[in-house]
């Protein structure tokens, strides 16, 4: 059982300063955009461009040199990873909002909400319009969704497909656990590997579709991440291709796919896709999704056009691989949709992506679970009571345990977007919208069912709440509480004495 107290945190903290370092260095790639659309190229105009990321970079290797000096004496132990992402997904965020504000692009609030959206890979923005900001500025965007992606990986390698749980097990099973525990180092290695690989490959059919080279890049990005920030305010809608919107949806179930997977893809084992049962349940549920949700509108809108059913179909397949996959984009305004495809997408969003991948929501293997145990349930209550059944993912069967934490965190998850939903309720929006945008929120999709003019007006506590909800969400609640329960215990300790 994880216990931490004070002396956890100084261990978490004495190792976030290695992410502290390497943050120093990611803050200033956007430094080779400001030079190339700098303009004019004299050193005090480049300095009034740069300087809104050296200063990020600077703070970021002052808290590294900090952090370090903390005496670390014990061994680091899963809960000290646990807290030090905890803390890492709220100070980066925090010294990330900088630039925006440095630019005059954003004010403090929004800035910080524009870096917790980017970092988590949600997607929702603060900027009206991307067009009229810096070049620099919008790939700082892009480009921390990409890195928050990856750290997504490596958190889920790290800290929740730990030894003896289910994700683990299951994925021992898919990818050989001689190969996936006694290398997590390599994996995460590996797993950049394929993660840039796969960017570059989206860059590159961008560019041939005709995508401009920076936006591909921005795009690509944001897509792999299942992030969702773009550099125009219509997403990609703005390009009203529907080739771009394939390649992008598909790249976006890349992301959302587990890079274990794809790992043993890059091996040549090409059907551990298929045997896949997250990846199996995900195409069902499009499959699904575009079935029932097309005909729906189509009938519920008294469409009898062909090629109206055609653009509906067109919609609905793009919005609801964003909403599975947790990614941002759109292709049109979805504030018009009727209560029941809106509510198919609330229910994606809650789902969400495959383990081990950039894609929020609670997973789609503990919503397998769950559905198990429903059928189990009902099993229970139709069979004969000498009956023995047991709840089973690819022949391993489920401990007690880890059914109560799957339930546990699957409960909690909708108890905290319940919550934030009658938040936002109070400020102003309809109930519907405000469950959609808290789940949106809570599971870092950040596709918005409100107009443009409710959303960019929206109060300052509403902001928060989504922030939190961000961070609450990006972070699956538990490593939270660990955090919390580490500085309440601290504090007990020092009113005892």
């Amino acid at each position: 059982m994880l216990r931490p107290n004070i002396r956890d945190v100084k261990i978490a903290l004495h190792d976030l300063g290695e992410i502290c370092w390497l943050m120093s260095l990611i803050f200033l790639i956007p430094t080779v955009f400001s030079v190339i659309y700098a303009g004019e190229y004299n050193p005090l105009h480049l300095m009034e461009q740069v300087y809104v990321f050296i200063v990020p970079a600077t703070v970021m290797y002052l808290l590294h040199m900090v952090f370090r000096r903390v005496t670390s004496i014990r061994e680091t132990r899963r809960k000290h990873v646990i807290i030090s992402v905890a803390l890492a997904w709220l100070i980066i965020p925090l010294v990330g909002s900088l630039p925006f504000l440095l630019s005059g692009t954003l004010s403090p609030l929004d800035s910080f909400f524009e870096s917790m959206s980017g970092w988590t890979t949600t997607g929702m923005t603060m900027i009206e319009n991307p067009e009229k900001v810096r070049e620099d500025i919008l790939f700082l965007r892009s480009l921390s969704q990409w890195v928050g992606g990856i750290g997504v990986v490596a958190l889920a390698l790290v800290v929740f497909m730990r030894e003896g749980t289910v994700s683990m097990e299951y994925y021992a099973q898919e990818v050989g656990k001689q190969k996936l525990k006694p290398m997590v180092r390599g994996t995460i290695i590996e797993t950049w590997k394929i993660y840039s690989m796969y960017t570059i490959a989206c860059i590159v059919l961008l560019i041939i579709l005709g995508v401009p080279v920076f936006d591909s890049i921005n795009i690509s990005f944001a897509t792999l991440s299942t992030g969702g920030f773009t550099t125009h305010a219509e997403s990609i809608g703005f390009y009203k291709n529907p080739a771009i919107e394939f390649v992008v949806a598909i790249f976006m179930v890349v992301g959302a796919t587990s890079f274990l997977i794809h790992l043993r893809i890059f091996e040549g084992e090409y059907m551990t896709l298929f045997r896949n049962i997250e990846f199996r349940y995900m195409i069902r549920i499009l499959g699904l999704s575009l079935i029932l949700v097309t005909c729906f509108m189509y009938l519920a809108g008294g469409y009898h056009d062909a090629g109206d059913a055609l653009e509906i179909g067109r919609s609905v397949f793009f919005h609801s691989v964003a909403a599975i996959t947790c990614t941002g984009f759109s292709i049109g305004d979805i504030s018009g949709w009727i209560q029941v495809p809106q509510s198919v997408l609330m229910l994606m969003m809650y789902t969400g992506g495959i383990y081990g991948s950039t894609a929020g929501g609670i997973k789609l293997l503990r919503f397998i679970i769950v559905l198990k145990v429903l059928k189990h349930s009902f099993d229970k209550l139709t069979l004969p009571k000498s009956a023995v059944l047991r709840i089973g993912i690819n022949n391993r069967f489920l401990e007690y345990e880890e059914i109560v934490h799957i339930f546990g965190l699957c409960g909690a998850y909708l108890i905290v977007a319940l919550i934030g939903g009658l938040v936002i309720t109070s400020l102003g929006f309809e109930e519907l919208h405000a469950f959609f945008l808290s789940l949106s929120a809570m599971g870092n999709v950040g596709l918005i069912d409100v107009s443009s003019v409710a959303w960019f007006s929206m109060s300052s506590l509403c902001k928060i709440t989504l922030i939190l909800l961000m961070w609450i969400g990006r972070l699956e609640i538990f490593p939270i509480i660990i955090l919390l329960t580490s500085f309440l215990r601290w504090r007990g300790g020092r009113e005892k004495q």
